[in-house]
């Protein structure tokens, strides 16, 4: 049986989207939308490390999120369509594939699949691995889940594995001290540092280097300290390269 065509059309569809929101993340990034800014504090001694973000990620970003996230989930849910139809039922408006974090008394699809197919279907759940949530069924489930229920505030700009220089033309010195990652805001403060000789010269150039990106700034559906477009490129993969390949025998 030749498998529903709607499936490839998703996850290509997904791909468009993919391109797209790399030639945005590029655009965006490319205005240089942080700026560092010292604050002396008043012991002499320490200084406040601020970064503002002139530019905060366009709400265009967080829509290509979700329609990539849209277009591979009914990608998974047009896979279960296609089996019930293989086993020779209905499909019913229930029909969706299954995404499980707990094991349940009884894994089913609506309209009915073959045996073969039902245990395929249970070998990728995610209760199957240590960590559920991290399985990247479960994380696009709940991509999907927020982009649909929520305000779209999915993206946020991140920072990582950041130091921070003082210095002159002449030469600059590392400043030590803990450094914030993920998620930063206008303002936000990523680092207090002390100076051994208890003074700042007030000409000193601040320069940082490290890694920023576009990150997912909802808790509890994907790493937030991941980049966006690198999660969903597992995804794309994961749908295409390893779900479709192992229905499709079954289809």
């Amino acid at each position: 049986m030749t498998q529903p065509p709607g499936i490839r059309a998703k996850i290509d569809r997904a791909m468009e989207h993919l391109l797209k929101l790399d030639d945005e993340l590029h655009r965006y990034l490319d205005l240089d939308p942080i700026t560092l800014v010292r604050q002396i504090q008043p012991d002499g001694e320490t200084s406040a490390i601020a970064v503002r973000v002139t530019t905060q990620p366009p709400v265009l970003l967080s829509v290509l999120v979700g329609e990539i996230a849209h277009q591979l989930r009914s990608a998974v849910d047009h896979i279960a369509y296609g089996l019930v139809l293989a086993a020779g039922n209905t499909p019913t408006t229930r029909t969706s594939f299954p995404v499980c974090k707990n094991r349940p008394n009884r894994l089913a699809v609506h309209g009915g699949v073959s045996n073969e197919a039902l245990s395929r279907i249970e070998e990728l759940q995610p209760y199957q691995q240590d960590d559920p949530s991290a399985h990247p069924l479960y994380v696009l489930n709940e991509l999907w889940n927020v982009d649909k229920h929520r305000s779209l505030h999915l993206t946020a700009l991140m920072f990582t594995n950041t130091q921070v220089f003082l210095g002159t033309p002449a030469g600059s010195s590392l400043v030590g001290g803990q450094l914030q990652t993920g998620a930063i805001g206008d303002n936000g403060v990523i680092g207090v540092f002390r100076f051994a000789n208890g003074e700042i010269d007030p000409e000193l150039e601040i320069t940082a280097m490290g890694s920023s990106f576009v990150g997912l700034d909802e808790p509890g559906s994907s790493p937030s300290n991941y980049p966006v477009q690198s999660l969903l490129e597992y995804l794309y993969n994961y749908v295409s390269k390893e779900m479709l390949p192992r229905f499709e025998p079954l289809l």
